[in-house]
């Protein structure tokens, strides 16, 4: 699964083509079952030929397995409970009542010539 890339260098007249692999990505399920068919085989580089993957790749969704395939093997932040999305929802308005306050205050004391 190669993809050929055609490109011009700046001074050289001539065309060079340049094989590159194509990004793929996985699901945090699909590492899950390329690792362990891998551990199948008799030889770890007779299952990476067969994924085409990198030694280093491999062994980066190996050690993520280790940690929980769900926690550390999604291409994304960590999903956020509901209880922490509420409370970060309060805070931030919370913030805005305070500083809305802290204006206002502000404000009456320039009108009072306080300042």
């Amino acid at each position: 699964m190669l993809l050929l890339v055609s490109r011009f260098y700046e001074g050289d007249d001539s065309m060079e083509e340049k094989e590159r692999p194509i990004r793929r990505s996985f699901t945090p399920e699909q590492k899950f079952e390329i690792v362990k068919d891998i551990e199948r085989h008799p030889t770890l580089k007779e299952g990476l030929q067969k994924y085409q993957l990198a030694d280093s790749l491999y062994r980066k969704w190996k050690r993520q397995l280790m940690v929980g395939v769900r926690a550390s093997m999604r291409n994304t932040k960590p999903l956020k409970s509901p209880d922490l999305k509420r409370l970060e929802e309060e805070n931030r308005k919370l913030k805005e009542v305070v500083l809305n306050q802290s204006l206002m205050i502000t404000s009456l004391k320039r009108q009072m010539n306080l300042d």
